[in-house]
């Protein structure tokens, strides 16, 4: 498959790039610390900044990788709200899956509908991907819409899919193929 790693994008809104150390205190701050955005991760919130210095230090550690594709989520005035990635799930089958997460002070403005949609084009434009993919739990309808304003199609329903601190997740997946993307273009 095809690499470029993690570059910058830039939309209307939003920049978005690589993470780094100095944006530990924002991230902490900003959405890593709030239980209500990290409700569906896999990940408790961060209980002190040095937990979000630490993710980010694996991310830039990951940048290393050129099939590695992980962007910080900044406004204009260079304040960090989320972060949104692409992981690479079978290079084989040139598949990615989408994951996003922003701060709740956030939600609802099309921050991350425009963000989703940004790394898609970037995906489609950059690599050789087929496919994109996401899914978000059933008790989630606003990461649904993201994906539903990013282009994505729904393809249905996993039972108990993935396990958060609530327990086992009901899931709708959506996603999104190289052909579909061209037609919307």
């Amino acid at each position: 498959m095809k690499h470029i790693g993690t570059q910058t994008i830039k939309t209307r809104r939003l920049t978005l790039r690589k993470l780094e150390i100095s944006d530990a205190e924002m991230m902490f701050n900003n959405w890593g610390s709030d239980s209500e955005v990290t409700r569906f991760l896999r990940w408790d919130s961060h209980k002190t900044i040095e937990d979000s210095r630490s993710m980010i230090q694996m991310w830039i550690n990951n940048y290393e990788l050129e099939s590695t594709y992980y962007w910080g989520i900044y406004l204009q005035d260079g304040e960090m709200i989320g972060s949104i990635g692409v992981s690479i799930i079978s290079e084989y089958d040139l598949i990615g899956e989408l994951g996003y997460k922003i701060g709740s002070r956030w939600w609802g403005q099309g921050y991350t509908s425009e963000a989703a949609g940004a790394v898609i084009n970037y995906m489609f434009n950059n690599t050789d991907v087929e496919r994109i993919q996401s899914f978000s739990s059933v008790k989630n309808p606003a990461s649904r819409k993201v994906m539903e304003k990013a282009g994505m199609r729904y393809e249905g329903l996993s039972r108990h899919s993935y396990k958060t601190r609530d327990g086992f997740q009901d899931c709708t997946f959506f996603g999104i193929i190289r052909d579909e993307w061209e037609q919307m273009k």
